[in-house]
């Protein structure tokens, strides 16, 4: 392994030395033939794409790089030929992405770009097989209806076609797959890109239920984590616990175990991922409260019933008449709630991603806050978590008194 740290001379605020000689290795590998993957990642706060995915194709003979490009929400696929595909890639180095990853069928080069304008090159020997270039290869569902666990939990049939009635479940559980994959790569904790570990990875999915999305959510990341998974799924229900774990027995379904408890009593240990889906009122806070306890890399909650704030609603002059309005008052208790909620965890160190979850066909509370772990409390950001309380005159909130930081100074 070659790891190199001194600066360099820059290029665009990074050092030109090594990220020329990253470009160097990936117009060779292209020309060998040798490309099997590059993954672009980490970028500024401002980007609204998080990474970039690149693979070679052929397409009706010709070569061609595949570029997948992923939001928070989607993803969007181009095919370009080799020049100009090396020239937009080489663009996007520093910014906005700062690492970079290159995959040749015998090595891989890692470069990292810091933001006061040094690199960090590191070469390592590897053996990849060479890649499939079939153009349509990304469009493959991630969940197929054959898995047993589909069957017994009543969403296919035992020949593989989705229920009747169960058509909207089937399109939340392949929504969710979706949007976890980008949201591993942002937190760190895909195979590609991630520095490999020893520990298994855990998961943790608070207020299951009939645990649709955590047989789903346990299925992606042994497939996307490139390491053992270890996953639980709790429930106050007992018996909706008991019928789940043995629909993990029927199955087959290896590193998956359903426990009875609630989020309040849980003492977990230390968490990777933490997901509390629907979970009622003031259990989203104690779902996020958790996940920064634990150390999560990775917290997602999609609220509901936002009740505790609504009482203490003061409406600021210029929204005094609408919000005498019941239905208005409502909505804007849910979004003081889970703006609230998002400044609180940009406070405790998470860079938060505020997005839609599913159609509002399938259900209302179709919101998701993801939190991606970026490091330490930051008490710079405290001042903008009070001015949203104060215009709303909120004085006490259950994931705020939960994380200390008082909200009145």
């Amino acid at each position: 392994m070659l790891a190199e740290n001194s600066p360099g001379p820059e290029r665009r605020g990074v050092s030109g030395d090594k990220t020329q000689r990253w470009i160097d290795a990936l117009r060779e590998a292209i020309d060998a033939r040798s490309l099997v993957r590059i993954i672009l990642s980490d970028p500024g706060p401002d980007s609204s794409v998080r990474r970039l995915r690149i693979r070679p194709v052929e397409i009706r003979g010709e070569h061609r790089l595949q570029v997948v490009s992923e939001t928070a929400t989607q993803a969007t696929t181009q095919n370009l030929p080799p020049a100009p595909g090396i020239d937009s890639v080489a663009q996007q180095l520093g910014n906005p992405f700062r690492s970079a990853l290159l995959t040749t069928t015998s090595r891989s080069l890692q470069l990292q770009l810091r933001p006061d304008g040094s690199a960090r090159l590191r070469a390592e020997e590897c053996s990849t097989p060479v890649p499939d270039l079939g153009h349509d290869r990304f469009k493959v569902r991630r969940i197929e209806t054959s898995k047993a666990w589909l069957r017994l939990l009543g969403v296919t049939t035992p020949g593989g076609a989705v229920c009747k009635g169960m058509e909207a479940k089937f399109r939340q559980i392949h929504r969710f797959v979706e949007l976890l994959e980008p949201l591993l790569g942002a937190a760190g904790l895909m195979a590609e890109g991630a520095e490999p570990s020893p520990l298994p990875l855990r998961f943790v999915d608070v207020g299951c239920g009939k645990g649709y999305l955590t047989f789903a959510a346990h299925e992606a990341l042994q497939g996307q984590a490139g390491r053992t998974v270890f996953s639980r799924g709790i429930e106050r229900r007992e018996d909706l616990v008991r019928r789940v774990n043995a629909t993990v027995s029927e199955a087959g379904v290896e590193g998956l175990i359903f426990e009875a408890g609630s989020i309040e009593a849980m003492d977990p240990g230390p968490i990777d991922i933490l997901m509390a889906l629907h979970a009622c009122d003031t259990a989203t806070d104690e779902a996020l409260a958790l996940g920064v306890r634990t150390g999560a890399h990775l917290v997602m909650v999609a609220p509901c019933c936002h009740r505790e704030l609504r009482p203490q609603l003061v409406a600021p002059d210029a929204l005094r008449g609408a919000l005498s309005h019941g239905i208005f008052l409502e909505r804007q208790s849910e979004f003081v709630t889970d703006a609230l909620r998002a400044a609180l965890m940009e406070q405790a160190g998470y860079e938060t991603r505020v997005f839609e979850f599913i159609s509002p066909e399938h259900t209302a509370k179709n919101l998701m806050i993801a939190c991606i772990r970026r490091g330490d409390a930051d008490p710079g950001k405290l001042p903008a978590v009070r001015a949203l309380a104060g215009l709303y005159g909120v004085h006490q909130q259950r994931l705020a008194d939960r994380l200390g930081v008082p909200l009145v100074g």
